[in-house]
């Protein structure tokens, strides 16, 4: 995603200011660099392996020592070496798989195969004295694609080739601090495998060297997950209530808390962040089967790790840019840990990263962040007051109340303990997540408030709007709402079964009276000046008024 800092209604210099800091260097992980090599040598060639290319190569060996891909993966490489492999047995491995793009049309589409290199790591011996291949953590996987100006896409469509004719190579890689060192993994690999002249660096497309990956962590203790990911889901709110920004966001939530956190946005500068072209993505996440593992295993702890996320126009950044792109994932990490209170001490030492050790970066920090949280939980603050204090009815204060006592509800335990009919309760809680109140999350919806600090807050409110209020109150209340719904005929659907979160957003429930709404004219009022409701939302009575509602 690319953005315009010019065109955002909040500004770097009106939310926040930063301070010159210094963390542990966060270390830089997966990354992926794209080369292009224009290396056709006689573009009239009737056959393939007489063009010359790196791809060409590549096919030719393939048919000469697999043939079938049904014998795939082929080791090609079976006790591969390199300066930069860490201590082990290694090999590559051969695979391929259909490509995009091929020549022919209609039925006599022919698609063309990309070829995998891939780096494995030979394990011990098992029962049988064989050493299976397994994945290693210095990983390796190069791409070998063909860009050929006579090929189409099944369509029909041609394929771009902004290069020129060639061969297109991709290298996914982890651990490596700079692109230059991604390059020259995959070289060697491809040199072990096709011959010593299979890269000549003269046909490299200098403009063709582009990082479409890179990543930057830090392992902290798994007594400070919570922090972060609260930091973390103060981090999204506060972009998404600063700029009203798309935000993208994924999270699991568990009865022992919340297991992952997840933030993709192109709005960072509103945190004080500098601008940049392209989405970043903020997550936290812990091995699998973590839980299983002594807390003496670095991977029972959490990971903090930003991410570049790719554009969604315009080209991927150049080699040249890979410091100041791994510069802005790093204070991205690196502010977090420092908002989350991760101090060196917490901070987990592993195979690669090293930990309380790791050498002293410094880093613009932006500031003002507890400023803006404060005006934050303000605003939510007011939006609770004025849902709790409706007089027209105490539906959304019970709502609110269940919500807060439970730390959290589903839409039958909503339905239960207020006696309020679900159509009822999803047009609230549709309008309270709307406002930014409550978020929903899981299948069945859980219901809750967006962070704990906006929890107790809303705790505090509804003691102060209805301080005698109990829960046989309450409970009396559900009563004569479910006794009310019984003598209106109002029946709960028998279908209304909790859905996944699209459905309960494309959910209508048709025109209603106001009362049985449990709302009141001032809503109404409320959600047509912000545009939440329009004229088709809305009817008004042109005729005599109709006997009360019993």
């Amino acid at each position: 995603m690319s953005v315009d800092a010019a065109d955002d209604p909040v500004q770097f210099d009106d939310v926040t200011g930063s301070e010159a800091d210094t963390f542990p260097r966060p270390r830089a992980h997966g990354a992926a660099v794209m080369n292009h090599f224009a290396d056709v040598d006689d573009p009239q060639a009737d056959r393939g392996d007489e063009r010359g290319t790196l791809y060409d190569r590549s096919l030719s060996y393939w048919r000469e020592h697999v043939g079938d891909r049904d014998l795939e993966p082929h080791i090609a490489v079976e006790d591969f070496d390199a300066d930069w492999l860490p201590d082990g047995d290694y090999a590559l491995v051969l695979t391929s798989s259909r490509w995009k793009a091929g020549t022919g049309r209609g039925d006599d589409y022919r698609a063309y195969y990309e070829q995998h290199l891939k780096l494995r790591e030979w394990g011990p011996e098992d029962d049988d004295g064989e050493r299976p291949l397994r994945k290693p953590p210095l990983a390796l996987h190069v791409e070998i694609m063909p860009q050929f100006r006579d090929m189409v896409y099944q369509s029909g469509d041609p394929l771009e080739c902004p290069y020129g004719e060639g061969t297109r190579l991709l290298a996914w890689t982890t651990w490596a601090e700079d692109p230059f060192e991604i390059e020259r993994r995959m070289y060697d690999a491809l040199r072990a495998v096709y011959g010593t002249d299979a890269v000549d660096l003269d046909d490299r497309v200098d403009d063709a060297r582009r990082i479409s990956k890179a990543e930057a962590h830090i392992r902290f203790d798994i007594d400070k997950k919570g922090t972060a990911v609260e930091t973390l889901e103060q981090s999204k709110a506060l972009i998404d209530w600063g700029g009203h920004s798309e935000i993208e966001a994924h999270q699991q939530r568990k009865k022992e808390g919340w297991l992952e956190a997840l933030v993709e946005s192109d709005r960072w500068h509103l945190l004080g962040f500098e601008p940049q072209r392209y989405s970043t993505e903020v997550k936290i996440y812990q091995a699998n089967q973590w839980h299983k593992k002594p807390r003496s295993d670095p991977l029972h702890h959490p990971k903090l790790e930003a991410s570049y996320a790719g554009v969604d126009h315009g080209e991927l950044p150049h080699v040249s840019e890979w410091d100041d792109l791994l510069d802005h994932l790093r204070s991205v990490v690196a502010t977090h840990a420092r908002w989350a209170g991760i101090e060196r001490s917490d901070l987990v030492e592993d195979d690669f990263f090293d930990g309380p050790a790791s050498p002293p970066w410094k880093f613009e920090r932006p500031t003002g962040r507890r400023e803006m949280l404060r005006e934050r939980y303000e605003d939510l603050a007011t939006d609770i007051y004025r849902e709790a204090l409706k007089e027209s009815t105490t539906a959304v204060y019970d709502i609110l109340r269940v919500i807060a006592e439970n730390d959290g509800a589903t839409y039958d335990v909503l339905e239960d303990r207020t006696g309020l009919a679900r159509s009822t309760i999803r047009y609230h809680v549709r309008r309270l997540a709307e406002t930014g109140v409550v978020s929903r999350e899981g299948n069945p919806v859980m219901v809750f408030f967006v962070s704990q600090v906006v929890l107790e807050r809303a705790r505090e409110i509804l003691r102060e709007v209805h301080p005698d209020d109990t829960p046989e109150q309450q409970t009396e209340r559900a009563e004569e709402r479910r006794k009310q719904r019984e003598s209106d005929g109002d029946q709960v659907d028998a279908d209304d079964e909790d859905g996944d979160e699209t459905d309960s957003e494309t959910e209508t429930i048709g025109f209603e009276y106001l009362e049985r709404l449990g709302a009141s004219i001032h809503d109404v009022a409320f959600l047509l000046e912000r545009e939440q409701l329009d004229d088709r939302d809305v009817r008004v009575r042109a005729d005599e008024l109709p006997p009360p509602l019993q």
